[in-house]
């Protein structure tokens, strides 16, 4: 109950339906006195206005049964206003179902009164009914198109239904009807960026609206990943250690803030923020991998293993993404001189992705190189050879700068066999034969 504009009201009800033996109910019930109010009108005759003043005063005591009861005996003298009364109360004391079927009945006489349909849209939402929410909301911008809370309100609901393009139209309408709303503003610009409009596009507006406000989290949020989707982690690093010095230690902030720490090189610090992060949700899998990076950096290998093993095993990424973490499982095996472990990730992630075959290939290349296994490494250089050459077939710079490195590398590796060893190199010839190049790559 708002108990001053109802207090004003009942001045009006004082004077025109009560006489002054009356006015001590009234002023009980402006002052929120419910149970007085109660305890009075059961020692007096009843009447319409009496009852309806018992029905409001069960209400304000929660006792919602009770106000459903006085409600109902009421409805037949005003049908109308009982069935408001019996909107409120079924809603507030949890039984929707009923409080639909009242808004429903009262909508169908009153069909324009707004703050009505609106309590009945946001009860339908709060029900699940969103096919008939997002009816109620549509509903209401059509009686006021220049209302920008309506908007803002259908923005939500065509987001929640994942309706994205939609979401943003609206979200857009409220904004533009109201740009110094800060919170509508940053809605419509997280639509814009699911909805794939360029970061640095959103980035500029972003940065406007942020000139008005600096301190509101999720504009803030907002923020900080865009510049990290720009990869401009300087500015994502700043904009985080805001978000945390205004008290914010949420999982998204945690990752993006350790993912910033990393990018800069701080990266002990980053391990401290990442592993609250990890602590928070396990199963993100951008998170996992550069945390495993992190750990790898300061000497934590293991872990990181673990953390990767365990991402790939239990989550089952895409096989984009297993790729990338089996490669990084390479590079620490690799960094750790167990070439063999480092070999067969290699070979795992250029199996699940064929864009990775460049990359993986130039690492398996360095493994056989630390080795001393120039045989294999040797037949690495060709193979990269032959897919730079297709893969660079449009693109001259690139395939000029490939052709040079397989020219490196196969001088380097002439330079070593020539001074190798016969014996050595007759043992490595007939091990590399049985082992790895018996994969088709």
């Amino acid at each position: 109950m708002k108990r001053l504009a109802t207090f004003f009201l009942l001045v009006i009800f004082s004077t025109l339906l009560f006489g002054q033996a009356n006015n001590e109910i009234l002023t009980n019930f402006a002052f929120g006195r419910y149970s007085e109010v109660i305890e009075q009108i059961n020692k007096q005759e009843q009447n319409t206005e009496l009852l309806q003043l018992k029905a409001m005063a069960f209400e304000g005591l929660k006792l919602y049964d009770s106000a459903i009861t006085c409600y109902q005996n009421l409805y037949s003298a005003d049908s109308l206003w009982a069935l408001k009364g019996l909107a409120r109360c079924y809603e507030n004391a949890g039984i929707p179902t009923k409080a639909i079927e009242m808004y429903k009945m009262i909508l169908s006489v009153d069909s324009t009164n707004q703050q009505l349909r609106l309590n009945y849209a946001l009860l339908l939402k709060k029900s699940l009914y969103d096919n008939q929410a997002l009816q109620q909301f549509k509903t209401l911008v059509g009686l006021d198109s220049t209302n920008a809370k309506y908007w803002d309100l259908l923005g939500d609901q065509y987001k929640k239904m994942k309706l994205n393009i939609e979401a943003t139209t609206a979200y857009y309408n409220a904004n533009n009807l109201n740009p110094n709303d800060i919170e509508v503003a940053t809605k419509y610009y997280r639509m814009l960026t699911i909805s794939n409009v360029p970061a640095s596009i959103v980035y500029e507006m972003v940065l406007e609206t942020y000139q008005k406000d600096s301190t509101y989290l999720p504009l803030l949020m907002l923020k900080g990943k865009l510049e990290s989707d720009m990869k401009n982690y300087s500015s994502s690093l700043k904009t985080f250690t805001q978000i945390t010095a205004l008290g914010d230690s949420s999982f998204f902030t945690l990752k993006y803030y350790g993912m910033a720490l990393h990018a800069q090189g701080y990266f002990f610090d980053a391990e401290s923020v990442l592993k609250k992060a990890y602590s928070l949700d396990s199963s993100d899998y951008l998170l996992n991998f550069v945390y495993a990076k992190t750990l790898t950096n300061i000497g934590e290998s293991d872990l990181a293993v673990n953390i990767l093993e365990r991402t790939i095993k239990n989550l089952y990424p895409p096989n984009d993404l297993i790729a990338t973490f089996y490669e990084s499982l390479g590079d620490v095996f690799k960094m750790r001189s167990k070439y063999d472990l480092a070999e067969k990730n290699y070979l795992k992630a250029m199996e699940l992705n064929k864009k990775k075959e460049l990359d993986c290939l130039s690492k398996l290349l360095q493994c056989k190189l630390n080795q001393k296994d120039y045989i294999s490494a040797d037949e690495i250089v060709s193979k990269y050879d032959s897919i730079a050459t297709l893969t660079y077939a449009n693109d001259s710079d690139q395939l000029s700068r490939a052709k040079q490195e397989v020219q490196h590398y196969k001088e380097r590796i002439k330079y070593e066999q020539f001074f190798m060893d016969e014996d050595i190199k007759k043992v490595l010839s007939d091990t590399s034969k049985n082992k790895l190049f018996n994969e088709e790559f």
